[in-house]
């Protein structure tokens, strides 16, 4: 369960700024937070802000953090860090800190480098309710807890300036606490559009084993006004077919023909017809991509984080996957995702903490970050959409010549 994640000097965000899952004292919808200790966390959160303002900024630091995580390891001696900072601190440190759940245990773990390599790097836990250091590092110094200590020489012979000490540990140690920090990284974490790669061939291999997945994506797929019946897939690992090779110039030609790849048939059933999936709409194969994921995530009480979710999706698709997450009490799964969709902006549905927005500062050209619930005088029945669309909590989405127009038309229903 991700609980609060800061950042700065990546993208469009130069200082620091802070998302957090943790709860206000606002008493609307309190039945759907997740309880950890003394603390309540929402379940679902949505980010809102014009083009351009650094929605994406946001979530894309979150995915930036993991892909340092789980990837580093692999680095070889010269090679960089992939590194996006703000145009006008190129020459400072960007730095991440995620503090988050994993087994029913509180983390904190932070980095910050630059083109040299790793800087800074601290991973502290609360395994009784009070705070302890798991390690602490500065360049290539650094210190293990003391029951720790004898993974010292061992993990100095692996660490190097790309490398993080968090994803040496986890490889070369048998460090619990390292290794459930890593893995929530690697395994909680799930970040859309971005790795893996392979949701279609997830999706087809989850519906050709599991019955009970199947009928509930039916479900959901009817939910959406599709009228499909049935569903069939395989995955099989074969060499390609003739006619799956033609049109392909000779030399590429006889590479594959010898080259053994998975391939996915899906076949959708209709009253009166069968489709390949391939012959749907965008709309119908993205969704194929995106139910069985969700579903998984909702089911093993991960992470998700979805920039524009409703890109190719009906809006009440979006609108039932977000209840999905709001009203789960099988797992802590949670969804934060960026939006344009402002039917989502309902409070008798979300609660004002759930809401955050991005603007660009014209003050050095960076994003704020900033949550409906910080906003003052914002009352719990008040039209949330409407007061957005008029730049009441500042995020503004569109010219000022439009507004007038739409907030006519939001009176008017």
């Amino acid at each position: 369960m991700l609980l609060q994640f800061s950042f700065k000097n990546h993208r469009s965000i130069n200082d620091e700024v802070t998302f957090s899952t943790l709860a206000t004292s606002d008493t609307e919808h309190s039945e759907k937070l997740i309880k950890f200790g003394d603390d309540k966390f929402v379940r679902v959160a949505e980010i809102y802000g014009a083009n351009g303002s650094g929605k994406t900024s946001v979530l894309n630091a979150l995915g930036q953090m993991q892909l340092i995580v789980i990837n580093c390891f692999n680095s070889q001696p010269g090679d960089g860090i992939r590194r996006f900072p703000h145009k006008l601190a190129i020459s400072e440190q960007t730095e991440f800190t995620c503090i988050f759940e994993k087994n029913s245990i509180k983390y904190s773990y932070q980095f910050s480098y630059d083109e040299n390599g790793i800087q800074h790097e601290t991973l502290f836990y609360w395994p009784n309710g009070r705070v302890a250091t798991i390690f602490e590092r500065d360049g290539l110094s650094f210190e293990y807890n003391a029951k720790y200590q004898k993974y010292t020489e061992n993990t100095k012979s692996y660490l190097k300036p790309n490398r993080l000490l968090l994803s040496v540990a986890a490889n070369i140690t048998d460090i619990q606490e390292i290794t459930d920090a890593f893995l929530f990284f690697k395994e909680d974490l799930v970040v859309f559009p971005g790795e893996p790669n392979n949701w279609l061939e997830y999706s087809a291999n989850k519906l050709q084993a599991d019955e009970n997945l199947k009928n509930d994506f039916l479900d959901i797929m009817r939910q959406s006004g599709s009228d499909i019946c049935d569903i069939a897939s395989k995955v099989e690992t074969r060499l390609p077919s003739e006619n799956e090779l033609k049109g392909l110039p000779e030399p590429l030609m006889k590479v594959f023909s010898t080259t053994k790849m998975n391939h996915i048939d899906i076949k959708l059933a209709y009253k009166d017809f069968v489709l390949n999936l391939n012959e749907e709409s965008a709309g119908v194969r993205r969704l194929f991509s995106f139910i069985c994921p969700v579903l998984d995530i909702l089911n093993t009480g991960k992470v998700f984080i979805c920039d524009e979710i409703e890109t190719s999706l009906h809006p009440s698709v979006v609108a039932a996957f977000v209840d999905r997450f709001q009203k789960n009490t099988m797992s802590n799964a949670q969804i934060i995702f960026t939006t344009h969709d402002t039917d989502l902006l309902d409070l008798k549905q979300i609660r004002r903490d759930q809401i955050w927005f991005t603007e660009i500062n014209p003050n050095g050209r960076q994003t704020d970050l900033y949550s409906l619930s910080e906003i003052k005088n914002v009352r719990k029945d008040e039209n949330i959409k409407k007061g957005y669309i008029m730049g009441k909590y500042g995020a503004i989405p569109m010219p000022n010549e439009n507004i007038q127009r739409i907030c006519e038309e939001e009176d008017a229903k």
